[in-house]
C-alpha cells in the first residue's frame, strides 16, 4: 500500500514505516533481506537505515562479531505509531478507488476470454482482487509470488506456488497484483510477454 499523494509509487513514508515495523521484529535482518521483503534497491535500504539512524529513529548495535543489529528507539516507536495512523487514514480515504481499478482490470480479462486467472504478488492489492473476481466468471487458479521470497504457505485456500512454475497452473491470464516493481514482474515472467495466449495484465491507474 501507498501512502497520500504517493498513492501510485512506494512512498517514502510507506517504506519507514515498513522497515520499522519489520526491525521492530527482527532486529537482526540484513539490509539484503529487508529489501527483498520491501521490493527496493539494496541502496535505498542502506540510505534509509543511515537516514532513521540521524534522525535518532533507530541504533545500531551486534547481538554478535558478525552481524550489525538495528534496534527502535523511543522516538522511532513514536514515528511508527505516527506512520501507522497515517496509513490508516490513507487506507480508508483509497480502497474505493483501488478497488474500482482492480475490478476494471479483471472486467477487461474476462471480456477479452481470459477463463483461468493467477495473481502474481502477495500483496494488499491481491486480497482485493480476490475479493474482486467474485463477482466476475474468472476462475484463480493460483497464486504465485517471485522465487526469492517465496515460501510454502496456504493463501485463501490456494498453496503459494514460486512463479517460476506459473505454467503448471495452466493460466490463460496473469494479473500481477502488486503495485511495485511491476518491470521487474514482467521480466521474471519471461516468455509470458511474447506468448499472445496468455492475458498478462497489471493493476494500471489513470
Amino acid at each position: 500500500m501507498m501512502l497520500s499523494s504517493g498513492f501510485f509509487k512506494f512512498s517514502p513514508e510507506l517504506r519507514d514505516l515498513s522497515l520499522l515495523e519489520e526491525l521492530e521484529k527482527n532486529p537482526e535482518i540484513s539490509q539484503r533481506m529487508l529489501a527483498q521483503k520491501l521490493g527496493v534497491a539494496l541502496g535505498v535500504i542502506n540510505s534509509s537505515l543511515r537516514t532513521m539512524g540521524a534522525k535518532g529513529w533507530i541504533r545500531t548495535g551486534r547481538f554478535d562479531h558478525r552481524r550489525q543489529s538495528y534496534f527502535l528507539t523511543p522516538e522511532g516507536t513514536v514515528e511508527k505509531a505516527r506512520l501507522s495512523a497515517q496509513l490508516a487514514s490513507w487506507r480508508l480515504l483509497h480502497y474505493g478507488a483501488l478497488k474500482e481499478t482492480v475490478a476494471r482490470t479483471l472486467r477487461d480479462m474476462e471480456s477479452e476470454g481470459v477463463e483461468r486467472v493467477v495473481f502474481y504478488g502477495v500483496s494488499p492489492e491481491m486480497e482485493i482482487a480476490y475479493i474482486s473476481i467474485q463477482g466476475t466468471s474468472l476462475k484463480l487458479v493460483g497464486i504465485v509470488e517471485d522465487d526469492e521470497i517465496w515460501r510454502s504457505q496456504i493463501i485463501f485456500g490456494y498453496e503459494l506456488e514460486p512463479v517460476s512454475r506459473v505454467r503448471d497452473l495452466r493460466p490463460d491470464g496473469i494479473l500481477i497484483t502488486s503495485l511495485t516493481e511491476t518491470d521487474r514482474k514482467r521480466r521474471a515472467l519471461g516468455d509470458f510477454e511474447e506468448d499472445k495466449s496468455i492475458h498478462l495484465k497489471e493493476i494500471c491507474f489513470p
